[in-house]
């Protein structure tokens, strides 16, 4: 694995991990983006069984895990800016870019403004249900799907939770709560699949469904019996459906 850590004032530092392909014949490059107050430590488990089939590119994002936080709010557009400059910067191609949560957010804008840079999207526990696009009731999905998370995914959120801060955390997720999922989705001309937790309550089956169908050519997977962190939690069945639907035919 390698690390890398570059910005400047102007663009806060972004930490870079890669993990070079395993395969004998490497397939393609993924990204992972993670969700607010996260880290890479939240696909630790996803990248290591990816990398059995393709590169993995992984990220701190500014202001999250050791990375500084920057001197203003971030946008959702913001966080795909910074994205798409340090993808272009390894030169990865067309890749597999898989957002958790607030991450969904960024790769569906990375997809929007940079359609090269992205073969296929895979957008797991998306965020924000449209249906429920407040901060309280995103706070109450959140606590009731933390109780029931099993315990190690448990310690790997508070981990990083507690390094972020809450005020940083609150600061990034009225900006979560302000994009307007729902509508950019159908901007993407890429396959899309929406992968959730069969007991996520932050997103919900009909509100992936409903993204799915909102995208040009949109598919749903549930992964049974996991919740909002499934990234983490079952990292096995995530990498399964991820690679399925890489070799589908569209």
């Amino acid at each position: 694995m390698s690390h890398r850590r570059a910005g400047t004032t102007a663009a806060p530092a972004i930490r870079t991990l890669s993990v070079p392909s395993a395969a004998v014949h490497p397939g393609p490059t993924y990204v992972l983006l993670h969700g607010v107050g996260l880290s890479h430590r939240s696909f630790t488990r996803l990248a290591r069984i990816l990398s059995l089939s393709g590169r993995v590119v992984s990220f701190d994002l500014p202001g999250f895990g050791p990375t500084p936080k920057p001197d203003r709010p971030w946008s959702v557009e913001d966080y795909a800016a910074v994205v798409r400059a340090e993808l272009a910067r390894l030169q990865t191609g067309p890749a597999v870019v898989v957002g958790h949560s607030m991450g969904a957010q960024f790769a569906i804008e990375l997809a929007r403004h940079d359609p090269d840079a992205v073969s296929h999207l895979v957008l797991v526990g998306p965020v924000v249900n449209a249906a429920k696009r407040t901060l309280r009731e995103q706070t109450v999905g959140l606590l009731r799907d933390s109780a029931l998370e099993p315990p190690d995914t448990q310690a790997m959120v508070a981990i990083d939770y507690l390094r972020c801060g809450m005020p940083w955390f609150l600061t990034e997720a009225a900006a979560m709560r302000d994009y307007p999922t729902e509508s950019a989705i159908a901007g993407v001309r890429h396959p899309v699949l929406v992968v959730r937790g069969e007991n996520d309550p932050i997103a919900d089956a009909d509100w992936c469904a409903s993204l799915a169908r909102r995208a040009p050519d949109g598919r749903v997977a549930t992964i049974p019996g996991s919740r909002h962190n499934v990234v983490h939690s079952n990292a096995a069945a995530v990498a399964d459906a991820i690679r399925a639907f890489v070799v589908t035919p569209r």
